[in-house]
């Protein structure tokens, strides 16, 4: 073989060696720019990689969810769309734009596609509710520029989830109509409460007269009770416009259950029964009465929407003594061990998923549509009872029904019974007092209330008018009991007048809403407690004999 090429190679000419010479060359070169062009293109695919993982990583720690989508078909989704929707993985998120938008908010979202498309180049902008997988709604904001995805025309579009932007200006919107109501609820209320104040006065003035099964004293006392939760209602109107200051005292809960009651008796649909069970004796608790009102008639509302689809329903009321040992390890877990007051309210609706029962005291969470609920009666109910040091704990079962109850600290205050038995009949006094109000029919009343229990009363129609008197022989009364709202002279202006003519000077305001009154002024005034109206005849005699007590005292 070795021959046999050299006899070949001694056979050829010289060019024709150079020839395969150039030829085994060119092959040598060809094969090293080859390698190298391997090689660069490695180091490119290299770059790309890394560009590719810089967008990847730029894409996926965006602020915001970037989409393409085409024909209402998602093409990309980076890793903020799953986290702002809700989807754990993209196995789990579906390609259809339309299986995620809020059916109300449907038409906008398409209009807005289009408008994205046939715009040329120009961004849009659009604000939507998407449907997560547990059936909770957010607010997205979508800015969408036109794109070519593919050779096919398509939308980039940026999310930005402003859920929380969107309850903000829900509380703001929400906070300034509860401003108005407030506004109009308390000019309501002081007017309202005038009028109380004359109705109840006149009927216990009659009821003094009336002694025991005269003609009447039945009708009387109808009035008088009716005044009595009319003032309590005022007091509901302003604790839901929350211009309401509570008045946190020892409480007998069973009175309040039972008035509130009355009114879902009446209001209840006729498929609900309602079954009541309140022990005696049960023990106070302190707490504000309009607020317990409050939470109980929140409790029973949520009953009823749990029940309204039913045939027979049943609403169960229950409320007793319970002593709660460190060894019941129950719901209960949340409070203290020691002596309670428990209201419970069963109904026997749809019950409570599981999935969502940790959320029902969250603000604004309602499984209940827009028309029936703001998600917040549960929180603001929780909240209120936590400040009285209790809590709500709560049991249910899917389709058979919930149970909500209230655990409120017992309390026994010896010195409030024994004031309340104190207060029981009117107080009787001596002294001259000044009494003033711009409302004619007050001041006729509170005379005669007055009078009765032996204070020596003169009236005044006016801040001014009431001055006068007093400059006349400013030590001749005793004492000035004053409306705080009238006109021209103010009952802060005229406590200041009758502080610099007779410094020291006893004086009480009244006032038909408890927000108009500045106790900061007040007290720069000298005034030196006020009472709320409506007023009864023990509250205005015994608040005049203990001040009338000191000026003698002194």
């Amino acid at each position: 073989m070795k021959d046999f090429i050299l006899s070949v190679f001694q056979t050829l000419t010289l060019p024709v060696l150079i020839l395969i010479a150039l030829s085994f060359l060119i092959a040598a070169l060809s094969l090293m720019q080859l390698q190298k062009m391997k090689h660069r293109l490695r180091d490119k695919e290299t770059a790309l990689h890394k560009k590719k993982e810089k967008l990847r990583l730029l894409l996926d720690h965006a602020e915001d969810g970037i989409l393409i989508i085409q024909n209402l078909i998602f093409k990309y989704a980076n890793k903020r769309v799953y986290e702002i929707m809700g989807l754990e993985n993209k196995e789990g998120i579906s390609n259809n734009l339309i299986d995620y938008i809020y059916p109300d908010d449907l038409q906008t979202a398409l209009d807005s596609y289009e408008n994205t498309l046939l715009s040329g180049d120009k961004e849009t902008s659009y604000k939507v509710r998407l449907v997560k997988p547990d059936h909770s709604l957010l607010w997205v904001y979508v800015r969408s520029i036109p794109v070519v995805w593919e050779n096919e025309p398509a939308n980039l579009a940026f999310m930005r989830d402003i859920t929380t932007q969107k309850i903000m200006e829900h509380d703001l919107q929400q906070a300034q109509r509860m401003e108005a109501i407030g506004v109009l609820s308390g000019g309501i209320a002081h007017d309202f409460n005038n009028i109380l104040t004359t109705i109840i006065g006149n009927a216990e003035l009659a009821l003094m007269d009336l002694a025991g099964e005269s003609p009447g004293k039945k009708e009387f006392e109808q009035i008088r009770d009716s005044g009595h939760r009319a003032r309590d209602l005022v007091r509901q109107i302003l604790t839901i416009s929350r211009e309401y200051r509570s008045e946190i005292e020892p409480l007998y809960l069973s009175p309040i259950i039972k008035e509130a009651l009355k009114l879902l008796r009446s209001t209840l649909p006729r498929n609900i029964k309602i079954v009541e069970k309140i022990d005696k004796p049960l023990s106070f608790v302190k707490a504000d009465s309009v607020q317990i009102y409050q939470v109980f008639m929140n409790l029973c509302t949520n009953a009823k929407h749990a029940m309204e689809k039913e045939e027979s329903a049943l609403l169960e009321v229950e409320l007793k003594n319970i002593t709660l040992s460190s060894s019941m390890r129950t719901a209960t877990d949340h409070i203290m061990p020691g002596n309670y007051v428990k209201l419970s309210v069963t109904d026997t609706g749809t019950g409570i998923d599981p999935q969502i029962a940790g959320k029902i005291f969250e603000p604004y969470f309602t499984t209940k549509g827009k028309e029936k609920g703001s998600g917040l009666g549960l929180a603001m109910s929780l909240g209120i009872i936590k400040q009285f040091g209790g809590y709500i704990a709560f049991d249910s079962e899917p389709g058979k029904g919930s149970c909500f109850s209230v655990f409120l600290p017992a309390h026994e205050p010896e010195k409030a019974l024994e004031k309340t038995l104190e207060n029981a009949m009117p107080v009787q006094g001596r002294g001259k007092i000044l009494f003033v109000d711009d409302e004619i029919e007050i001041t006729v009343m509170a005379k005669k209330m007055l009078t009765h229990l032996g204070f020596s009363v003169m009236t005044a129609g006016s801040g001014k008018q009431a001055l006068e008197a007093f400059a006349r022989d400013p030590r001749f009364f005793d004492l000035l009991i004053t409306d705080l709202a009238m006109p021209e002279m103010t009952g802060i202006r005229l406590a200041k007048e009758v502080m610099r003519i007779r410094p020291g000077f006893p004086v009480i305001m009244c006032t038909g809403h408890s927000d108009t009154f500045d106790e900061k002024a007040a007290k720069e005034a000298g005034i030196i407690e006020y009472i709320l109206k409506p007023y009864n005849l023990k509250e205005l005699g015994a608040i005049a004999a203990r001040y009338m007590k000191n000026v003698k005292a002194a």
